[in-house]
């Protein structure tokens, strides 16, 4: 069968990412790594759209608790008010009198909740994946220190064979 140059087709490629195609200098190193890759790309596809859900129907009951909780006295509420009618500083001095200053409205609290919900089912798979490349960064970064330190002890013996001037 003859020997193709180019790209190599897609099961080579996902077998040499994976760490399983049958190449003798692979190291042992090597391969953990491919695995450790794959085992956290396998976390992120099933715990992101968990943890979004989860995180999403958290900040949606966090924001609908917040209108059932009874008001303090002398304020209108914990939900943010926006004035539709300002009136002047004659206009106010009367309605503070009469108790019927600005006419205001609230703002929905369940459409607050909902962005709130939307805004934790974006950031969560950000945070997901944050979370998981820093793992990765650190089990890569415990490999590398492994690799040198094999190729140091093997390059200590076989290092002076190379040398020009052999003891």
């Amino acid at each position: 069968m003859p020997i193709t140059p180019g790209r190599p087709k897609r099961r080579a490629r996902l077998a040499r990412a994976l760490g399983l195609e049958r190449n003798p200098l692979l190291r042992a190193s090597d391969r953990a790594e491919a695995w450790i890759r794959a085992g956290l790309l396998a976390v992120f596809l099933i715990a992101g759209p968990m943890t979004a859900i989860a995180a999403g129907g958290w900040a949606y009951h966090a924001g609908t608790s917040v209108v059932r909780l009874p008001p303090a006295q002398g304020s209108p509420g914990t939900v943010p008010g926006v004035v539709t009618q300002p009136g002047t500083v004659g206009d106010l001095a009367k309605a503070r009198a009469a108790d019927q200053a600005w006419r205001s409205r609230w703002q929905d609290s369940a459409a607050s909740a909902r962005t709130a919900e939307v805004l934790a089912e974006v950031v969560t798979p950000a945070l997901t994946a944050l979370v998981l490349l820093a793992a990765l960064r650190l089990a890569t970064t415990l490999l590398t220190r492994r690799r040198l330190a094999v190729w140091g002890t093997d390059w200590s013996r076989v290092g002076p064979q190379w040398s020009r001037d052999r003891p």
